[in-house]
């Protein structure tokens, strides 16, 4: 009886022992991305630490990062999507897109001024958004419950960071656990989606009179609003859900490229022109 609580009282003390490490390596990490971001370095991705860690586990990170971001001031006003379309899950050995939040301070009127300080590696995304005017909270809402709850379309110029230590090797596991690169983001003005072919949207933007990016509205999964329940249904799948108010951005029109100093012009058809300026840190 003695050996068989001992055994017990053992086996306890090393469960305990492992949640301890385990949480102190999270706390590490969150305080590193945190003190990264606030000297403008880049981070070491979760992985590098922990190399097991588990989409569900780095979507619990990405949940505590987000939150102490809250905590100091900024509030969440929406979602975007990342890794959609079949070749960027392949690349990534994932099945379904990634979600990560949009904070207030992110947000670029079209005609303002995106500063590089702060950044790391700066990107750009041509992207569609969608202003939901009702809640969403169902697992697994289809299409026509998205045309409802979806009020106006916008587009949007996203701005990723890629932070990461290495920027060319990352998992899907680092990219959530970070909140897949979200940093600052262009928006133009809102359109009905009615009587628009958003997965025939032509998108072409320039930089300084030469073309840097283009591509069409289905590059997103091949169906526009079959990407938006995707991304949707990640961010339930999350545990959160999406609130009128929220925009929610799809996947990637054309490739990424990358930020330097100059003026862009993002023209997206029916759904206008989206202009910022690129200005470098002095």
């Amino acid at each position: 009886m003695r050996q068989l609580q001992s055994i017990t009282v053992a086996l306890i003390a090393t469960v305990a022992a492992s949640c301890a490490t385990g949480s102190a390596i999270d706390r590490a990490y969150l305080a590193g991305v945190e003190a990264a971001e606030r000297q403008a370095v880049a981070f070491a991705p979760i992985t590098d630490t922990a190399p097991e860690t588990t989409l569900e586990e780095a979507y619990g990170l990405q949940r505590r990062l987000i939150a102490r971001r809250v905590a100091r001031g900024d509030r969440v006003v929406g979602y975007r999507g990342s890794l959609m379309s079949q070749a960027s899950l392949k690349a990534r050995n994932v099945t379904e897109p990634l979600a990560g939040a949009l904070f207030h301070s992110g947000r670029i009127e079209s005609g303002g001024v995106a500063l590089l300080c702060g950044y790391r590696k700066a990107s750009f995304e041509l992207k569609i958004g969608y202003l939901f005017t009702r809640d969403v909270a169902a697992a697994d809402p289809d299409i026509d419950t998205l045309r409802h709850a979806v009020g106006n379309v916008i587009p949007v110029v996203d701005l990723p960071d890629i932070a990461y230590r290495n920027p060319d090797k990352y998992s899907a596991v680092d990219m959530v656990a970070s909140n897949i690169s979200a940093s600052r983001y262009v928006v133009g003005e809102e359109h009905s989606p009615r009587n628009i072919d958003l997965d025939s949207l032509r998108v072409a933007m320039t930089r300084a009179g030469g073309r840097v990016a283009s591509g069409t509205g289905r590059e997103s999964f091949d169906n526009q609003w079959e990407s938006l329940a995707m991304v949707v249904r990640q961010i339930i799948k999350s545990g959160r859900r999406v609130a009128p108010g929220d925009l929610v951005i799809t996947g990637k029109i054309g490739e990424r490229g990358w930020l330097s100093p100059g003026l862009y012009r993002a023209d997206y058809g029916p759904l206008g022109i989206v202009d910022f300026t690129v200005a470098a840190c002095s």
